[in-house]
């Protein structure tokens, strides 16, 4: 048995792009992709704490495990002319992530509608003639293109945390 391979085994044309492991999410009418490295956990059961003056798309802090994490309504926040709650008529669910698996420092809940899909994908550039709402262009990587031809909008997390920071940043240096 040959267990070696051969210039003649290796696929003609140009190496294909690795695949990517991640998790696609209903956010009011798109459907985005998130690395699956930066996701923690999805919570189907869950009580939101209510923060005071916080921004709308800031719906609350759920305990995990001992620790208090904001939740963000992703549509809200990128769709601010959006009503709250709209579009959920679906069972809402928390998809956990973190830019560090080390820290939770800047954890933080995105609440999605649906059910969450493992996926494996491919990504390309976001073409520019796809409509979407400014901020979800600048947060999103590219496009996910799943083997099976689906294709949806990878978002680029660790800018969404950052972005969130930035705003509550910008209210505490606001006058009162």
């Amino acid at each position: 048995m040959q267990t070696a391979s051969t210039e003649t085994d290796l696929p003609e044309g140009p190496p294909t792009d690795p695949m990517r492991i991640g998790y696609r999410i209903g956010c009011g009418p798109w459907l985005l992709a998130v690395d699956a490295q930066w996701a923690t956990g999805i919570l189907d059961n869950y009580v939101l704490q209510p923060i005071p003056r916080a921004p709308q798309w800031l719906i609350g802090c759920t305990n995990v495990e001992g620790l208090l994490l904001p939740v963000v309504d992703l549509f809200t926040l990128l769709n601010p002319n959006a009503v709250p709650g709209h579009g959920r008529e679906h069972k809402a669910r928390i998809l956990l992530g973190t830019h560090t698996p080390a820290s939770n420092d800047e954890a933080i809940g995105l609440l999605f509608t649906g059910l969450p899909e493992r996926l494996s994908f491919t990504q390309t550039d976001l073409p520019t003639t796809l409509q979407l709402p400014p901020l979800l262009r600048r947060m999103a990587r590219g496009l996910a293109h799943m083997p099976d031809g689906r294709t949806t909008i990878e978002l680029d997390t660790h800018q969404l945390i950052d972005h969130c920071i930035s705003q509550f940043e910008t209210a505490d240096e606001a006058p009162a």
